[in-house]
């Protein structure tokens, strides 16, 4: 008899009172999540009603700053439009990072949020500044059933790995990008980028370029506020909210992780073959009698640049066929597969070089060394060409 009792109390302890606490102040308080204390700063204006179905924004700070930094500049806003708005604080002020700022412990915050006050839950929202701006794209995708809209100022994706998380989202959510043309961190090319990969997916997405503005939001906060509440409040979700959960957002991180693993593997190859160039000149200035001993020296050299860049390219390979294992979509696993095939067949290239620079370590006469290293520069370039249109295919298919 006791457990239904016990479970009867919980219950009524997370529904909203018909009394409950609002402040003309910021409030900053705690929650435990995850085991670990979290603060967040929070505002409930008085002119919020008991029986309404009051909205929610969640802020996400910019790097170095905290959750105060964006409440306070919309209080004024909150005040006059009844909406509660909560700004956690990242574990680490540099930045936003899954798992250990989200979705888990925003998803409960916002549920304690709701358990306080008479939220509609199909009107809760995201809004975040430079690498909460970010963070608050990356959750757009990861939990695109738990919030309604995403308003961000100065933010974008910038690497190709960052787009990945777009496979994720399961609606397609309302976005708004406000972003100035001096910005320096975010600059246009990479918020258009995002914006345009985004409307193609079939995102409802607004830019909103501001001329002459920069990096810098607190000036201008009072109208990229009103102008970010504006788009938000004309969204809600069509049914009850569903969240996904940090396994799914795990998987994203791993994904991301793995690409960059990728190109890291790629920039050490590429730098590797970038002193080639420089031993072909010594090369090339070299008597194939006379100098023999020195032409020897570079051949080994070299053959150790290819081999250490054909491991390079397939072990990035390797790591493209690991990430198209993970949940991603069909064209992201059709790009992988296509990324992995190119990174191999660049690695053939590599073994074939390093064939062509082992001829110069034979007894043969020079005639015969040369022919032998032709033969093999040929079949680099045959494999080079394929290679090439590989490369191709996958930017077909990313863009």
């Amino acid at each position: 008899m006791m457990r239904p009792l016990a479970l009867s109390l919980f219950i009524l302890l997370l529904l909203p009172s018909a009394a409950f606490a609002v402040s003309e102040k910021i409030e900053k308080q705690t929650l435990i999540s995850q085991g670990k204390k979290r603060t967040y700063y929070l505002f409930a204006p008085s002119t919020i009603k008991a029986a309404a179905s009051v909205p929610l924004i969640v802020m996400l700070h910019g790097s170095g700053r905290n959750g105060l930094s964006l409440v306070e500049k919309w209080k004024d806003l909150a005040t006059k439009e009844g909406i509660i708005i909560v700004g956690p604080d990242a574990q680490n002020a540099s930045g936003w990072r899954i798992p250990e700022d989200g979705p888990d412990f925003l998803r409960e915050l916002v549920e304690m949020c709701k358990a306080k006050y008479p939220i509609n839950p199909r009107r809760v929202y995201l809004f975040g500044h430079s690498a909460g701006a970010v963070f608050a794209l990356n959750l757009a995708m990861i939990e695109s059933e738990y919030f309604a809209a995403t308003s961000i100022h100065a933010g974008s994706w910038r690497a190709e790995a960052d787009f990945a998380v777009i496979d994720y989202a399961k609606r397609k959510m309302p976005l708004a990008i406000f972003v100035g043309d001096n910005d320096n961190f975010f600059p246009l090319t990479s918020v258009k980028r995002t914006n345009d990969v985004l409307k193609e997916r079939g995102f409802p997405i607004e830019l909103t370029v501001m001329k002459g503005h920069t990096h810098w939001y607190y000036d201008l906060a009072p109208k990229i506020n009103k102008d970010a509440w504006d788009f938000l409040k004309r969204h809600e979700l069509t049914e009850d909210p569903r969240y996904a959960g940090l396994a799914h957002a795990e998987e994203v991180g791993e994904v991301n992780k793995i690409l960059e693993e990728i190109n890291g593997l790629r920039n050490k190859a590429s730098g590797l073959t970038d002193q080639l160039n420089t031993k072909e000149q010594e090369l090339k200035n070299k008597d194939f009698i006379r100098d023999r001993d020195t032409i020897n020296r570079i051949a080994r050299e070299e053959m150790t640049i290819f081999e250490e860049s054909a491991k390079l390219f397939r072990a990035a390979a390797d790591k493209a066929d690991q990430a198209g294992k993970l949940k991603v979509g069909d064209k992201y696993k059709q790009y992988l597969s296509i990324i992995a095939q190119h990174d191999r067949k660049s690695a053939e290239v590599m073994d074939v070089l390093r064939e062509q620079a082992g001829a110069l370590l034979g007894n043969e006469s020079f005639e015969v060394i040369n022919a032998k290293r032709n033969e093999a520069r040929q079949r680099a370039d045959k494999l080079q060409r394929e290679a090439d249109k590989l490369a191709q295919k996958a930017e077909q298919i990313k863009s």
